[in-house]
């Protein structure tokens, strides 16, 4: 988990911000909120289940210092709660709790008046996978279900910002298909293809995008050199853009589940990021969850 202690570095840049959590009556969200509040990261308004919340908050040894509770009497309404406080500036930032993300993202685009202008909301993912050289961005494995090249572009942009944000530098974009060959009949492929020629001719800014690549090529160098794909992203790739969700939610577990990586996951698009949870995500993701959204966030 080296890699992501640069996340924790960034964030505690950002201290002085107010998280507002949407039902957080959760073992694994307090323990979240418990580390953030031991590195001073931030200030936290639960809401959910105030006899939840206070028994959870007594088993991880949190006192009040930092941390508000507000009564919800559902996951609906904390919902609903935590919007509102972020909406109206009481929190800088917005974390998923107990609630289905369908339910959070669809009431963010009810309202529209937190989403950016022009802009769409999206998912970004940020890996630290042990056999890879350095961290990994991943986006959408879990809003746009079958993007059109329009859609494709508008998250590519959403992703670009938040790794210049973050890093100060433009990334590499493997835009992933089956193949590197461009077919007509595959449509990842030419859509991919499409995407290349809009950053070549100024289309997409703050960015280095190669595809249609392979994944292996996209992660390995020597993939790439076997290949003879003669490209400055293929096995030096940060953010991988996906075809549709499908690939995407598959690629997300099998980092987890089958390469042994840690992630963190954020809605993007928004004024300021909306961090992600899962309800299979263990306390250290929802910790570096919060680092995320904190290090992505240009807050005054």
């Amino acid at each position: 988990m080296h890699k992501f202690t640069a996340l924790e570095k960034m964030a505690a840049t950002k201290r002085g911000s107010t998280i507002a959590i949407a039902a957080a009556d959760d073992p694994s969200i307090l323990k979240a909120v418990k580390n953030a509040v031991d590195q001073q990261l931030a200030s936290f308004l639960l809401y959910g289940d105030i006899d939840r919340l206070k028994r959870f908050m007594k088993e991880e040894g949190l006192s009040e210092d930092r941390i508000t509770c507000i009564h919800a009497s559902t996951a609906d309404r904390a919902a609903d709660m935590a919007i509102e406080a972020w909406k109206s500036d009481k929190a800088d930032l917005l974390m998923k709790g107990i609630v289905s993300t369908d339910v959070l993202a669809g009431k963010i685009l009810k309202d529209k008046s937190m989403i950016k202008s022009g802009s769409i909301l999206s998912q970004l993912a940020i890996f630290d996978i042990p056999s890879y050289h350095k961290l990994l961005f991943l986006t959408d494995a879990g809003i746009n279900i079958a993007p059109s090249i329009e859609v494709k572009k508008k998250i590519l942009t959403n992703a670009v910002s938040v790794f210049y944000k973050m890093l100060h530098s433009a990334p590499k974009v493997a835009v992933l298909a089956a193949t590197e060959k461009v077919n007509p009949a595959m449509p990842a492929t030419t859509d991919a293809a499409l995407l290349t020629v809009m950053q070549q001719r100024g289309q997409l800014e703050h960015c280095q995008i190669d595809g249609p690549l392979a994944l292996d090529a996209a992660l390995s160098a020597q993939s790439a050199a076997t290949k003879k794909i003669d490209s400055a992203v293929a096995g030096d790739t940060d953010i991988l853009l996906v075809p549709e969700i499908e690939s995407g939610n598959m690629l997300y577990k099998s980092f987890t589940y089958a390469a042994g990586a840690v992630s963190a996951s954020l809605l993007v698009g928004t004024k300021t990021p909306v961090i992600l949870t899962s309800r299979a995500d263990d306390s250290t993701s929802k910790y570096y969850a919060i680092c995320f959204a904190l290090a992505a966030a240009s807050l005054a």
